[in-house]
């Protein structure tokens, strides 16, 4: 299966080198608007060819597998164009700056046969699978309510507010934030389903270019509730995955190995406190020394895009259902929508 990307910048640097694993894939071609920097790609990852047009890169190479790693607002073209050209797309998120847009290139790969998947990563990550797996098997209960909160300083030097260099993310609507929002949503929608309705409040604490830096919101659900919030301002950096069952719930932060459940214990109950910190403050020292050493090999704080792109070829060569389905992108798409401040939806 024959792969080439678009947009040689940082986070292409993890589909290049989880594509460079993968069995039954040769990956063929790179593009980039940079010559020097589409050229220094190809010789890093050992890709036979460069360019820095995609439409001679499509009609050249015949990819059968395009990734689209570029800014958010240049997706949808590059997607079309790829999609017309004969190829599934893999596009990181958002996957485009309107629902409408995303329509419309679903409904293109639909009528030609392709798939469209969504970088949804996180649902991939060891953490979400091991909540899900007990979910699946009875052991957690039915899910009540989802948590989902991202504390990460984008106001920061490396972030997303420098005014000599404007972000592209900062033309969407919700600014910087909106980059996010298929992380939150794509984690509820897993756990809780479609939405049925959705709240929001943003608001700006500090002076920046930005035109949001706080957003929360509360969903219902199909399944259940949830609750969703980007920090700039709060500190330190996590991603808080909270999940409420019936018979156990379950944190973990995303940015970590972490990952705890508490339920019911067969302890008196003044003691079950005391059981359950011991057992939490031993799963989070395990998880403190995992994290540090995955850092240092392997994916590292990406493994859920790699086991994503690794089952998406698998189903693509087996004809399999993909792990994000058509309708899954639909889905979270949807609640992304309705989760836009209302002055910036177009």
């Amino acid at each position: 299966m024959k792969a080439a990307l678009i947009g040689a910048g940082q986070i292409a640097r993890q589909h290049l080198a989880c594509l460079k694993t993968l069995p039954g894939v040769d990956l063929v071609a790179i593009c980039d608007l940079s010559p020097a920097t589409s050229e220094a790609a190809a010789d890093r990852y050992g890709i036979p060819a460069w360019f820095t047009d995609h439409r001679a890169m499509l009609a050249k190479v015949r990819p059968d597998v395009i990734h689209v790693t570029t800014p958010p607002t240049s997706h949808f073209r590059l997607a079309l164009d790829s999609i017309d050209a004969g190829a599934h797309v893999i596009v990181e998120k958002p996957v485009t700056p309107t629902f409408e847009e995303l329509k419309t290139l679903v409904g293109r790969a639909q009528d030609a046969g392709l798939h469209l998947v969504e970088d949804h990563n996180y649902l991939l990550n060891h953490a979400p699978q091991e909540i899900l797996r007990r979910i699946k098997s009875g052991e957690f209960g039915a899910v009540t309510h989802v948590e989902v909160l991202i504390c990460l300083d984008i106001l920061g030097p490396d972030g997303f507010a420098d005014p000599n260099s404007p972000h592209p993310a900062l033309t969407l609507a919700g600014g910087a934030i909106a980059d996010f929002l298929p992380h939150l949503a794509s984690l509820a929608h897993l756990y809780v389903g479609p939405h049925r309705a959705a709240r929001t409040i943003w608001t700006k604490r500090k002076s920046s270019p930005l035109p949001y830096d706080e957003f929360r919101a509360v969903v219902d659900a199909e399944r259940g509730t949830a609750s969703l919030g980007f920090s700039a301002s709060s500190q330190p950096d996590a991603f808080w995955l909270r999940v409420y069952g019936e018979k156990m719930q379950a944190t973990t932060n995303l940015f970590e190995t972490r990952l705890t459940f508490d339920g019911p214990r067969a302890v008196p109950k003044p003691l079950r406190p005391l059981f359950s910190g011991l057992e939490e403050g031993k799963t989070i020292r395990r998880a403190a020394l995992t994290t540090l050493l995955r850092k240092f090999k392997g994916p590292g704080a990406y493994e859920g895009l790699w086991e994503l792109l690794a089952r998406t070829y698998r189903a693509l060569a087996d004809r399999s259902a993909l792990p994000i389905t058509a309708s899954d992108v639909l889905e979270v798409n949807r609640l992304v929508d309705a989760l836009k401040p209302q002055e910036q939806r177009p």
